[in-house]
């Protein structure tokens, strides 16, 4: 792992390129969701809602499992490969769906991949990076995500506006990129690093008491952050078109995308838990603007501060987590952690779906303020913030 490209690890380098051609891919999807429910399914924010719920409930149980089934065999690409040609299948299955129920299954079947990938990837990281370089590894993986995360709606918003019911080529786009991200997964290489080996069921046991109230406190931030895809049904209260939605979610991943790269040098310099702070007064920041949007420039400034949440605290949070844990015991660790923040969105989703449809968006909001506040105070007084290294 001594050879680097542009000064990132090879296996960092080339992550981060699978990164961005799947989030290309799946952001496309995501990004027309609300107006896909809107236009086609005749549904809103609850049944929304409802799906990223159902299907981040079964992704959860998976990411548990397979961190730790990636430690107990040392392999881990083996669960990335699986993960994304799983997610990347769906795509072009949407062209078949008719109703709520038939998204239900796409997005339960993608989110299993997901939840396949994403623990035994995020250790792949971890143990392809030098301690030193940690944080800058998971802030350009992140970026990498996010860009892709641009592309998909810009590109998503491009083919609407030549063709405003045009859903079927979003889909059929969505695969052929999906088929490159999965093609890119050839020049990752595995690695089994010669550790004392550490069998599955020893984790729960062994991983410390301060991981573990790490892992609560992302649970309790995960409550009370609501799902993007619902956030982007504020664009109807100013009355903007269906067909413009995916441009919301492009400025949300633009903001995303700048500042990732810093945020993962900043953990490595002033600490990750002080950016994970500084990450979630940014969404509180986020929340009340956009409560209090009536004009565009408004809205879109909500976007952007949202934007800067995630830069803050995604990759940082996974950058965190590789302080608390012995190698051996990694895979495992990142599974508890995607777990935690799956089952939160869940519930946030679900929850905050109904209350925004059924009470409005002012009082969806507040409620997501109110708990991140209580986050932020369980990771203060539990002695979250560690120092670097």
């Amino acid at each position: 792992m001594k050879e680097k490209i542009l000064g990132l690890q090879k296996n960092i380098f080339f992550l981060g390129l699978t990164s961005f051609f799947n989030d290309f891919s799946s952001e496309m999807v995501l990004s027309v969701l609300p107006a896909f429910f809107i236009s086609v399914l005749k549904s809103g924010a609850g049944a929304l809602g409802i799906v990223e719920g159902i299907a981040e409930a079964a992704a959860n149980v998976i990411k548990i499992y397979s961190g730790r089934w990636s430690d107990r065999i040392e392999r881990r690409k083996i669960f990335a490969v699986a993960g994304y040609t799983l997610s990347v299948m769906t795509r072009p299955l949407y062209l078949l769906a008719s109703s709520v129920g038939s998204v239900i299954g796409l997005r339960l079947v993608d989110r299993i991949g997901k939840g396949l990938r994403d623990s035994p990837r995020d250790a792949l990281i971890s143990l392809s990076t030098p301690k030193e370089e940690v944080g800058r590894s998971f802030g350009y993986h992140r970026a990498m995500d996010t860009l892709g995360a641009i592309a998909g709606p810009l590109v998503a918003y491009l083919i609407l506006q030549q063709f405003p019911q045009g859903f079927n080529v979003i889909f059929i786009t969505a695969f052929v990129v999906g088929l490159v991200a999965i093609a890119s997964l050839s020049l990752v290489k595995d690695v089994r690093q010669v550790i004392e080996h550490a069998r599955s069921s020893d984790a729960p046991r062994v991983l410390p008491l301060r991981f573990k109230l790490y892992i609560a406190s992302i649970f309790i931030f995960s409550l009370g952050t609501l799902p993007v895809a619902i956030v982007l049904f504020k664009t109807q209260d100013l009355g903007i078109t269906i067909a413009s939605i995916p441009l919301f979610y492009m400025i949300y991943n633009v903001s995303y995308a700048l500042f990732s790269l810093p945020a993962g040098r900043a953990a490595d310099s002033i600490g990750s838990g002080t950016v994970i702070i500084v990450g979630y007064i940014f969404l509180i920041l986020g929340y009340l603007v956009l409560d209090i949007s009536s004009t565009l420039p408004v809205l879109v400034a909500g976007f952007l501060l949202l934007g800067v949440f995630s830069a803050l605290t995604d990759g940082v949070q996974r950058s965190h987590l590789s302080h608390l844990v012995e190698d051996r015991y990694k895979g495992a660790a990142y599974g508890y952690l995607n777990a935690a923040s799956g089952f939160g969105a869940l519930i946030a989703g679900a929850v905050g779906g109904y209350l925004w449809q059924n009470y409005g968006d002012a009082f969806a909001l507040t409620l997501g303020v109110g708990v991140v506040l209580f986050g932020l105070v369980f990771f203060t007084v539990g002695g979250l913030i560690v120092p670097k290294g």
